[in-house]
């Protein structure tokens, strides 16, 4: 097998919550490539998924060291302080995450959320409302809005409070480690905080 092909099977090994697993392959393509940074960061998140944070951490320090240029690696990092709780280094990560990519949305709710950990509530506000933006959901402000738009167009009824007008920071406010969670929990929130009949598996 090619180191490739390792690495692929890692990955699977990685979608299968089998992080043991995950973390034998990917040692045996960092013996042949000590410098891989996928390698080290994913590694590093399955050496998370098992507890095992300070060996986390020494691979996603050298993955960020390898390629310092991918916003992912201080993604991933800072989502491992946060659960280390050393939330000023995450802060330093999520900022510098967003400052390489400026249109990751990810980036900016969780950004957010440490801001918030650290008393910053102007700053996470921003943030929130940045990542609803990037994610095509509407502001606190904009459906407040769009409410008192309603209002002077139709009869006023009493109508029960939904989910998603209640939260005046921003909609998401939860931590994500990759992007198809976030896509998933953002078309929840367009889908009004309802699961599709067709998305549901059935299990209770």
């Amino acid at each position: 097998m090619t180191n490739e092909e390792l690495f692929a099977l890692g990955m699977a090994k990685v979608k299968e919550n089998d992080h043991l697993e995950a973390i034998r392959i990917f040692t045996f393509v960092l013996q042949q490539e000590p410098t891989n940074a996928n390698a080290l960061s994913h590694r590093g998140i399955s050496y998370l998924n098992i507890d095992k944070l300070e060996l986390s951490l020494a691979d996603m320090d050298a993955a960020v060291e390898h390629d310092p240029e991918y916003s992912f690696r201080y993604q991933s990092r800072g989502y491992l302080k946060a659960r280390m709780k050393d939330y000023a280094g995450a802060l330093a990560d999520y900022e510098k995450a967003v400052e390489l990519d400026p249109n990751d949305a990810i980036a900016h709710n969780n950004l957010a959320l440490a801001q918030e950990q650290m008393g910053w509530a102007k700053e996470a506000k921003e943030n929130f409302d940045k990542s609803d933006r990037l994610s095509g959901i509407k502001t606190a402000e904009e459906r407040a809005e769009d409410r008192k738009q309603k209002e002077t167009t139709t009869e006023k009824k009493p109508v029960a409070k939904q989910p998603e007008q209640q939260n005046k920071t921003g909609v998401i406010k939860e931590v994500f480690s990759n992007k198809e969670t976030f896509k998933d929990f953002v078309q929840f929130i367009k889908n009004g905080f309802r699961i599709k009949k067709d998305d549901k598996s059935g299990k209770g």
